[in-house]
């Protein structure tokens, strides 16, 4: 399946984005993913990791300021996007299992690489806001 702009996207996403369409509508279920997701990264270390967990912290965040109802600034299409990569990430059992040492976490970071680059406008544009959001509060 190709995206708007031409990439490919990872084996099986499609699988993934059709469950986050669902979870998006629940902001419980939303705050859950996210809240998974955190222990997960908490967790989780080695340099293929090391590479997206800036990412992935940023989408966490999205997710839960979206889940809160604090931030509304993201597209259906973007947040859905973003659930999914998530989604990916906390589920044990995906392309690479997480448990395979030192390949489990590969396609993880393919598949926050991959939804990163398809919504870094919209991801950009909250990080400014919680950055705001955080000197405002200082």
């Amino acid at each position: 399946m190709h995206d708007s702009n031409g990439s490919v996207a990872p084996e099986r996403f499609a699988w993934y984005r059709s469950r986050a369409a669902i979870l998006v509508r629940t902001p419980g279920e939303l705050s859950s993913l996210s809240m998974r997701a955190a222990r997960k990264i908490a967790g989780s270390s080695g340099v293929t990791f090391g590479l997206v967990r800036e990412q992935l912290t940023a989408f966490i965040g999205l997710l839960k300021a979206y889940a809160d109802g604090s931030y509304r600034g993201v597209s259906n299409r973007t947040l859905i996007a973003v659930a999914a990569a998530v989604l990916y990430f906390v589920m044990p059992l995906d392309l690479v299992p997480d448990f395979i040492f030192g390949l489990g976490l590969v396609d993880d970071a393919a598949v926050i690489g991959y939804v990163f680059n398809l919504v870094r406008g919209e991801l950009d544009e909250f990080v400014a806001w919680q950055q705001r959001r955080s000197a405002e509060v200082e």
